[in-house]
């Protein structure tokens, strides 16, 4: 049996044909119920906005990958073309699944969200049945390396989105749970920048054009205060901290707006083209941070992730190693159940005709019986010993078929 995979993600398929190729709940539990078969004995479907992928444990991988390939073009019906697909199998298959677990594989590298769809993908497979002792084996080793590297690596401490980065910068200057910030532009770098700083217990007061959108956020924020527009720059004598993100097409902040104030100000500008005249930032007690100096953190951000995150390999190839070693062992270990039950019906025949032949004491039948069958057993054992010892190879997988075979397990 190997462990294989077969799916889009972001490295390999555009928008286009990932938005297309999602797997819903229905389609988890369809697709599952068909491809599982005499072949197929185990899978797992992990399906997100970057990346559809089976995984899936086969006794005939070259042969299996093309049945899931073809058959998802069917169920999908989309002309997939090898370029957009990422078939792997055995140590790559298994390389593939770590690398999404640690976020080592995402669009935006060292991300959280990953590992907790990687648990729930498991959590539906073992739902479904589809999910049993190997893939299970597989699947919680690869979870608990994950959270093991979250916990130490710290990359989950380094932002890459702007405005995440943008309210941490902010927070090196300021206390956010006593400081009053304002912004301006509830888009969605202007919506996100909002859920930090409330999540850390800032009095915000947010202004925008369409003053119904406020309203709306005001609905899901009830800390929150709200400005008409044309009342920002009243609303700024006042604040600590400022986020602009409109899509204006000029600036909307400009020195001669802030000479009334007395106090420190920290600016960050999340648009393009920028809100906030870069002279601003050369007034006394004043910070700016635009766009570009943000995004230079998340790309620094970005590379050490990446290099902190594949520092891992090796350990991964550690791991690897002692998963293949276990999978292989748990391939015998049907058969030598087969095996013991056999050895046992074959002593209880033979003991029940040397007691009834012998006139042996309770103690002594009692010895008799544990020498036939550690006799027995040892017989059997000694053998399985050296398969289990073997190289993987087809003549182990020939040899284990044929053991499956002869003694029905």
């Amino acid at each position: 049996m190997k462990f294989c995979l077969v799916g889009i993600n972001h490295h390999v398929a555009p928008i286009e044909i990932r938005e297309r190729v999602h797997f819903k709940e229905t389609d988890i539990i369809e697709v599952t119920d068909h491809l599982m078969g005499e072949s197929i004995s185990e899978l797992v479907i992990l399906s997100t906005c970057n990346r559809s992928e089976i995984y899936f444990l086969s006794s005939q991988p070259d042969q299996d990958l093309d049945l899931v390939v073809t058959y998802l073009k069917d169920y999908f019906q989309i002309d997939l073309e090898e370029k957009d697909l990422i078939c792997k199998i055995g140590d790559e298959a298994l390389e593939h699944l770590f690398y999404v677990a640690i976020g080592l594989d995402s669009m935006i590298i060292g991300e959280d969200q990953i590992l907790g769809q990687v648990v729930d993908a498991h959590t539906t497979a073992m739902d479904l049945n589809s999910s049993q002792k190997i893939l299970n084996k597989i699947f919680r080793e690869a979870i608990t390396f994950a959270k093991k590297v979250k916990t130490e690596s710290g990359v989950s401490d380094k932002p890459i989105s702007i405005a995440y980065i943008g309210v941490k910068k902010m927070e090196e200057l300021f206390d956010l749970s006593i400081s009053r910030c304002m912004i301006i532009g509830l888009g969605e770098m202007g919506s996100l920048a909002l859920n930090y700083l409330i999540e850390r217990g800032a009095d915000v007061v947010a202004c925008n054009r369409t003053y119904e959108n406020s309203i709306k956020m005001q609905q899901k924020y009830h800390a929150l205060e709200i400005l008409p527009f044309e009342d920002r720059l009243k609303g700024l004598v006042d604040v600590d901290i400022l986020i602009s993100a409109t899509a204006s097409p000029h600036t909307i902040i400009n020195p001669r707006d802030l000479l009334k104030r007395t106090k420190p100000l920290a600016i960050m500008d999340l648009s393009l083209p920028r809100d906030v005249d870069p002279e601003v930032g050369n007034l006394d007690e004043v910070v700016l941070y635009d766009i570009d100096s943000l995004q230079e953190i998340g790309e620094k951000n970005l590379a050490e992730n990446k290099e902190v995150l594949e520092s891992y390999k090796p350990e991964i190839q550690e791991i690897i190693g002692d998963l293949k070693h276990w999978i292989s062992e748990s391939k015998v270990d049907p058969i030598m159940k087969s095996l013991n039950e056999r050895c046992d019906e074959i002593a209880d025949d033979t003991l029940r005709y040397i007691f009834r032949k012998t006139d042996l004491t309770h103690n002594e039948q009692l010895k008799v019986d544990k020498i036939v069958r550690s006799a027995l057993k040892k017989v059997v054992r000694e053998p399985m010993l050296s398969v289990r010892q073997m190289e993987e190879s087809d003549r182990k997988e020939v040899t284990i078929a044929v053991l499956k075979e002869v003694f029905g397990s």
